[in-house]
C-alpha cells in the first residue's frame, strides 16, 4: 500500500501569511497583533492628520484615555459650579453694600453741609448783633442790678440799635416804649420835664428802659429772662394771667407755655440773642 509522504508541520513565520495585496483570510481584517503594529509605525503627524479629518481613532487604551480626559474638560465639577455661583452672589451682594455706602456718604454730606450753613448764619447773626450804645448799656445795667447782656439783648429785639425807631404801635426809640408808659416812668428817671421825644436819645430811653425791667422783675418776684421778656412785650398783667393758667410752678413759664404767637416768637428770638451776647460779648 502506498502512503502518502509525510508533511512537514507549517513554520510559525508561514502562518497566516498572504502575498501581497491579497485579502487577509477569514472577514478580510488584519489581526489585532497586525493593526497595533501598524499604529504603532505610523508617524506622529500622519495620526493627528487622521484625527483632524475625522478618521477612527486607535482603539488602544492610550487613546481612549485621552477621549476620556478630553470630555471631562470640556464640563466643570460640582465645586467649581459652587465657586462660582458665591463669587456671583458676592458681587450682587457687593453692588447694594456700594449703593448703601453711597446713600449713607451723601446723607452724611448733606448734614456736613447744613450744619456749616447754620454756623455761617450763627456768625451773621452774631455779626448783626454788634452791640451798640455798650457803655451807657453796662452803666444802667450795674444801676438797676440787670445783666448788661439781656438789656442789649432786649434792645436788639425791640430796635434793631435804631434810636429812631418807631413801632406801627408808636412805640418809640431804642427800647420801644410806650407813650402812656413813658408818662409815669418819666417820673422816676429824673425826666419829668421831658416830652415824648426824649425817647429818641439814646441814654434817656436806655435808662427808663433799664427802669422798667427792673420794676417788672420786682413785680413779679423773678429773674426770670424769658418771663420777664413776656411782660416787657405783653404786660406783666397778661403774664400773670399766663402763671395761673399755663405755668407748672406758678413762676415760670416756658416758651412752649406762651399762649400768644407774637409773644412766644419774641421771647424766643430775645433769648437767642441773649445767649449771643453773653458768650461773645459779656
Amino acid at each position: 500500500m502506498n502512503y502518502p509522504p509525510p508533511t512537514s508541520p507549517t513554520p510559525a513565520s508561514a502562518r497566516n501569511t498572504r502575498a501581497e495585496g491579497q485579502p487577509y483570510p477569514g472577514n478580510g481584517q488584519p489581526p489585532e497583533r497586525h493593526r497595533r503594529a501598524a499604529a504603532a509605525a505610523q508617524p506622529e503627524r500622519h495620526r493627528r492628520s487622521q484625527r483632524s479629518t475625522g478618521k477612527k481613532p486607535s482603539a488602544h487604551r492610550g487613546g481612549a484615555r485621552r477621549r476620556k480626559t478630553s470630555a471631562k474638560r470640556v464640563g466643570i465639577s460640582w465645586w467649581q459650579a459652587l465657586i462660582l455661583a458665591a463669587m456671583a452672589g458676592m458681587i450682587v451682594w457687593l453692588s447694594f453694600s456700594l449703593k448703601e455706602t453711597n446713600e449713607i456718604l451723601q446723607k452724611l454730606e448733606t448734614e456736613k453741609q447744613a450744619k456749616l450753613a447754620a454756623e455761617e448764619a450763627y456768625q451773621q447773626e452774631i455779626r448783626s448783633c454788634q452791640v451798640k450804645y455798650r457803655d451807657l448799656i453796662e452803666r444802667y445795667a450795674a444801676q438797676y442790678r440787670l445783666d448788661p447782656a439781656y438789656v442789649a439783648a432786649i434792645i436788639k429785639r425791640e430796635s434793631n440799635y435804631d434810636p429812631r425807631a418807631v413801632s406801627s404801635k408808636d412805640a418809640r426809640g431804642l427800647m420801644q416804649m410806650m407813650p402812656s408808659t413813658f408818662e409815669w416812668v418819666r417820673n422816676n428817671c429824673g425826666y419829668r420835664n421831658q416830652g415824648i421825644e426824649v425817647l429818641f436819645e439814646p441814654e434817656p430811653s436806655i435808662k427808663m428802659g433799664c427802669y422798667l425791667l427792673r420794676y417788672i422783675c420786682d413785680y413779679l418776684k423773678t429773674d426770670d429772662p424769658i418771663l420777664a421778656a413776656c411782660a416787657y412785650h405783653a404786660g406783666w398783667g397778661n403774664v400773670e394771667g399766663w402763671l395761673k393758667k399755663n405755668s407748672t410752678d406758678g413762676k415760670t413759664l416756658t416758651i412752649a407755655q406762651i399762649p400768644a404767637e407774637d409773644t412766644r416768637y419774641y421771647a424766643r428770638k430775645v433769648r437767642e440773642a441773649y445767649a449771643i451776647y453773653q458768650q461773645y460779648y459779656y
